[in-house]
């Protein structure tokens, strides 16, 4: 079988070359291929110079790969999320040459996660590490012609179901803050809209349609244009709400400043813990809204048209235990009508 090597490496005789066109052939000072040969190929390939901005290292591809338009034309959510695993990535492997990795190296390294964070996380680090090799595949940075991130196996663990808000829940969530008038709008910019909670953190004063009559949305994950409807209770709030200086979004704190993620996570929480929904977190406020429409009797495309959601199958997941109850409603009932015809 004949043996593959790295781009521009040339086997001579059984000695190893580095060798591009129209420049000198360099004996391989380790002639065998390993972690010492794969660190000269990288010093080669790089030059004394400019040792990290080649693509030939992981940190350099990451450099190259968040350069790219794969990556640049992903959603703003998108991105945030992969920057903070590429950055995970560069500290622990930044230095390994890419053309090194192989399978078993992406395996133990997804192990490791596991073991050092969580399974979600290292799932989906896998993902985005996956992407990231396509990408040197992409630029011929393996011998081989094959992404060694592809088919490796994700780590099993038991998801966390969204738990949506009973009618009671939401109703003492309006009660207990008759007063705290900023947590108040929080919640209903969420309930009301049927959001993510970074979307309605950036929710603008001047996304506001008409007198108050609708809201316009683009979802950061997605991408998704939405025009929502604004309900009487958000529609208060609202119309309560100060503006402070001149802060263009809607949540601001008193200073002026848009309102980060921690600060109505914190809010949201203090809330949760007061009304005894501690099981029900933020963003089961969305899930709430999905089963409410499933409810409803609403079409799949029209609660989609709310919450944004590309695929059916996802929304039918927020709305799965409403539709599990309606369901089985519906047969008991047909049941109980057969035997009363029998």
């Amino acid at each position: 079988m004949k043996k593959h090597f790295p781009p521009y490496i040339t086997n001579l005789k059984g000695v190893l070359y580095y060798r591009r066109r129209n420049q000198k052939a360099i004996l391989m000072q380790h002639q065998e291929i390993g972690e010492g040969f794969y660190v000269e190929y990288s010093q080669l390939l790089n030059g004394p110079s400019r040792p990290k901005a080649n693509a030939f290292l992981i940190k350099g591809l990451i450099t190259d790969y968040t350069a790219s338009k794969k990556f640049t034309d992903l959603a703003d959510r998108t991105k945030k999320d992969y920057l903070k695993l590429l950055s995970v990535t560069e500290d622990k492997l930044g230095d390994v040459a890419v053309a090194s990795i192989e399978r078993p190296h992406v395996i133990k390294w997804h192990e490791q996660l596991v073991k050092d964070r969580s399974a979600h996380e290292a799932n989906y680090w896998l993902r985005v590490f996956r992407i990231l090799l396509g990408r040197g595949l992409d630029l011929g940075l393996f011998p081989h012609k094959v992404n060694p991130a592809m088919g490796v196996g994700q780590a099993k663990y038991k998801k966390r179901k969204g738990k949506p808000w009973t009618k009671e829940l939401i109703l003492a969530a309006r009660e207990a803050v008759p007063h705290d008038h900023r947590t108040r709008l929080i919640f209903e910019l969420l309930y009301c809209t049927g959001q993510r909670i970074g979307d309605v953190l950036k929710m603008q004063w001047d996304d506001i349609k008409g007198d108050v009559v609708a809201i316009s949305v683009e979802q950061g994950k997605t991408g998704m244009e939405l025009e929502l409807p604004l309900e009487e209770d958000l529609v208060k709030c609202l119309h309560l709400a100060k503006r402070h200086g001149n802060c263009k979004t809607i949540l601001s704190t008193i200073k002026g400043d848009p309102m980060q993620y921690a600060t109505a996570q914190r809010d949201i929480m203090k809330l949760r813990k007061h009304i005894g929904a501690e099981a029900h977190s933020i963003h089961d406020v969305r899930h709430t809204v999905a089963s409410e429409f499933a409810a409803a009797g609403a079409e799949d495309k029209d609660g989609m048209a709310v919450t944004g959601h590309r695929s059916s199958t996802m929304y039918e997941y927020y709305s799965a235990s409403t539709r599990q109850k309606i369901g089985a409603k519906r047969a008991f009932d047909a049941r109980e009508q057969n035997k009363n015809e029998a």
